[in-house]
């Protein structure tokens, strides 16, 4: 791998949304290896994983927990289905919605990637002091939340949203 110049004016290693980045694509690879052991891909877990927090739940749920687009949810949920893990119901007062459950044996698979995933973060973060961990999770959500009320911003007044945001006169 080839260093950063030492003479760089802005080096990569220190912005922010890059690091982010690159520790989210490790992450993820990793993830995504542990869900290849149990025949299943990320996205099937990260649907498993907002049922397994919010069940009973809707496809519209998911797909605005877990932000996968509302295809690869419908996808996913027909996946867990065939194989037995879901119980997909229509709601008897609105037949469009739709509230999903694990069965017993989705139940199992979940409970059982739980536990992997806590060993995993055990492993990666276990060293670091509690409060540490507090701290970090803390600064995740505000980073979260100040990120997507950039975006609302931007996404609302496209040019005009961004110069508000980086300080400079609108065009």
């Amino acid at each position: 791998m080839t260093d950063e110049r030492p003479d760089s004016a802005r080096k990569l290693s220190k912005v922010v949304p890059y690091r982010l980045a690159r520790s989210n694509a490790e992450m993820v690879k990793l993830l995504s290896l542990l869900c290849e052991v149990h025949g299943f891909k990320l996205n099937i877990w990260r649907v498993m994983s907002a049922i397994g927090s919010y069940q009973p739940i809707s496809p519209m749920e998911i797909g605005r927990h877990t932000t996968i687009d509302k295809a690869m949810v419908s996808r996913a949920i027909r996946e867990l289905v065939d194989r037995g893990l879901i119980d997909r119901r229509s709601d008897e007062r609105d037949a469009r919605w739709a509230q999903i459950e694990f069965t017993p044996a989705g139940t199992a698979v979940y409970n059982s990637m739980v536990a992997e995933i806590d060993a995993l973060e055990k492993h990666l973060f276990g060293d670091f002091p509690a409060e540490k961990i507090n701290e970090f999770m803390d600064m995740l959500g505000l980073v979260e939340r100040r990120v997507r009320r950039a975006r609302e911003t931007v996404e609302l007044n496209r040019k005009t949203g961004f110069a508000r945001l980086l300080g400079f006169d609108p065009p």
